[in-house]
């Protein structure tokens, strides 16, 4: 009998999770395409590359008196160093996509059934459509536009209704469909793609095939972008740069002390025993074994139980019920769950079933997931991530009122824009002569974003494709209401609010041997 299991979770099984799931799923089944044939770096005049990091005098194409150290807009934190007005021949169809007066953006809207089940079960106005996803896009595509230095050009962006569904793509299904989609995106004379909302590891992988710049991987490793490059970028954190961080964090931070903020006032005082649960698809298990290797090797700690799940909701649902009977079998006190956002939902019911409470460990997804989680159990989870404030005091807000006072802005407006801006701001710095790899040159010698910004610290630098640099350590809180959509339950901060550098150095400033304050602990 499972009477604690979340309703809700039962029929996800079911059921695609689509846009907000797939801006956050980080995880996918097989082996997928091969790397391009060829992804050596190119030859780039360098002094052909926009003066991002120069700041010459001149006024910008939105009048603004440029100098050195000031930014191309200034509602931006993470806008370049400003570009003056540039005149002159750009060199007209530089690359496949590019003309002397356009670059064309694709995005492939998602196709699948489960956006009316998440309309059903949470509302439109937490989910949105697709249309109005479009239009946000448009909305800051047409802003950015007319503030960033583009040396002539314009983006235009194609929208297209993909014939892939990223659930099948999830489990290692549909693979035709999704070289179909890049095939279609490379049929638009698309110069890259922004299909963050509705991206998956085929898709970007079938891109890059194709000669297609993507802003949208999620979470892969550092080897992948560096196999697909100059085309694969994103605006999330690499696993394995994620993984390094952690394993210093749990030996810091959490290792050989009572596990405090168990459910079960038994586990509490049992010093922390971790137990691993991650999808068995070659890339993330990858990043999964590392975790366990360094938790080994730098602080002897050896995982007492490590799951390994597929990605198939058909099954998913008996998978979870074992995994939270092997960890209670094995005396875990700590779950590490780097799992898809349906698993914690499966787990959490079978947990309290089970009448096991301990601590978890696992990936914030939006908070309209973790409220659906059993939320007994759930208030034992610890999680990193940002802190974002309320959508109105939110750089994309503001950018989108900048643009357009009166539009139906996409409840997934920041997902939007994110990886939009990042896109515009390598389209500066990679200048007149607009390649796959002048554009990769240009995102490297980036500025730094300013400080305290909505959505993390951005660092740039040689092969780094995903410039996040920072985090905060969370705690869920089942009361404390949500700014991301009013309801109770959101992730709130440990450790005063400190944020620690996204990297090992970060995480050595964890005081050793002494607990988080989490939990009002």
């Amino acid at each position: 009998m499972e009477t604690n299991r979340p309703k809700i979770a039962q029929r996800f099984i079911w059921y695609s999770p689509a846009i907000v799931v797939t801006v956050l799923l980080a995880v996918v089944i097989y082996i997928f395409p091969s790397p391009p044939s060829s992804t050596s770096l190119g030859r780039v005049n360098l002094a052909n590359l926009g003066t991002s990091m120069a700041g010459k005098p001149g006024m910008t194409v939105n009048n603004t008196e440029c100098s050195p150290g000031v930014r191309q807009v200034s509602w931006s934190k993470y806008s370049p160093i400003c570009e003056p007005k540039w005149s002159g021949y750009n060199g007209g169809a530089t690359s496949p996509g590019v003309s002397g007066s356009t670059i064309t953006l694709t995005y492939r809207e998602p196709n699948s059934a489960g956006a009316s089940f998440l309309e059903n079960v949470f509302g439109a106005s937490e989910i949105g459509t697709n249309a109005e996803a479009v239009s946000t896009m448009q909305t800051y595509v047409n802003l950015f536009n007319k503030t960033f230095e583009l040396y002539g050009r314009k983006v235009v962006l194609k929208p297209f209704l993909g014939k892939g569904d990223f659930l099948n793509e999830l489990q290692g299904q549909g693979l035709e469909q999704a070289r179909s989609d890049a095939l279609t995106a490379k049929g638009l004379n698309a110069f890259a793609d922004i299909s963050l909302l509705s991206s998956t590891q085929p898709y970007d992988e079938y891109l890059a095939n194709n000669g297609i710049v993507a802003i949208g991987a999620i979470a892969q490793p550092q080897w992948w972008f560096q196999e697909y490059a100059p085309f694969e970028y994103s605006p999330i954190p690499n696993c394995d740069t994620a993984v390094k961080t952690l394993a210093i964090g749990l030996g810091r931070a959490m290792a050989n002390m009572p596990a405090i903020f168990a459910g079960d006032p038994v586990l509490q005082r049992k010093t922390r025993v971790f137990g691993l649960i991650f999808p068995e698809n070659p890339t993330y298990a990858s990043c999964g074994n590392e975790l366990s290797t360094l938790l080994a090797k730098k602080y002897n700690i050896k995982m007492a139980r490590t799951i390994e799940y597929s990605i198939d909701f058909s099954v998913e649902s008996s998978e979870a019920l074992s995994a939270i009977a092997q960890m209670k079998s094995h005396g875990v006190t700590t779950v590490l769950c780097g799992c898809d956002p349906i698993f914690p939902i499966l787990a959490s019911g079978d947990a309290v079933n089970q009448n096991y409470s301990p601590e978890w460990l696992s990936i914030d997804y939006e908070d309209i997931f973790s409220q659906v989680t059993n939320q007994t159990e759930w208030a034992h989870s610890l999680s990193s991530g940002l802190l974002l404030p309320n959508k109105t005091n939110q750089e994309a807000f503001k950018a989108y009122q900048i643009a357009d006072k009166t539009g139906v802005m996409s409840p997934q407006f920041a997902l939007i824009y994110v990886p939009l801006l990042l896109f515009f701001d390598a389209l500066q710095a990679a200048g007149p002569d607009l390649t796959p790899e002048s554009f990769e040159q240009g995102y490297f010698r980036l500025p730094n974003s300013l400080p305290n910004g909505n959505y993390g610290a951005w660092h740039f630098g040689q092969n780094i494709f995903s410039p996040i640099a920072d985090f905060n350590i969370l705690w869920w809180n089942t009361k404390a209401i949500s700014p991301q959509d009013g309801k109770p339950g959101t992730y709130e901060p440990c450790n005063g609010g400190k944020r620690y550098p996204m990297s090992p150095y970060g995480a050595s400033l964890l005081l050793n041997h002494v607990q988080l304050s989490c939990f009002g602990k």
